[in-house]
């Protein structure tokens, strides 16, 4: 008599442990691929952040070192101070740094979804 009832409680006790092992293994499954979705979306974003990046550093570099000269008091090209060259070249780098972040910010707008 015990060990009947104990059987039945057994199926019972396993049947309902296993229903609720199988709902919480679908929830687990779904938190899984929302997880992996949005990593490749983050994934993507970084990817493309990284490439501006790389892109941009070397027309940066050669603008702050151009920048960096012509504060320096020299010209372009090496040679002697000139005022009005050197401020005429100082101000059309800055409006080239602002037309090259200006890009850049509205590619990453388009970019978003």
């Amino acid at each position: 008599m015990f060990s009947s009832l104990r059987r039945r409680l057994d199926n019972a006790v396993t049947r309902r442990v296993d229903e609720h092992i199988v709902n919480y293994e679908a929830d687990a499954r779904r938190v899984r691929d929302d997880y992996e979705a949005r990593l490749g979306g983050l994934q993507a974003d970084y990817d493309f952040l990284r490439s501006e990046f790389d892109r941009l550093a070397p027309q940066l570099a050669s603008l702050e070192y151009r920048l960096e000269r012509l504060s320096s008091g020299a010209d372009a090209l090496g040679g002697e101070p000139v005022n009005a060259a050197a401020d005429h070249e100082r101000a059309r780098l800055r409006m080239e740094l602002v037309s090259h972040y200006e890009e850049r910010l509205r590619r990453l707008e388009e970019a978003r979804p």
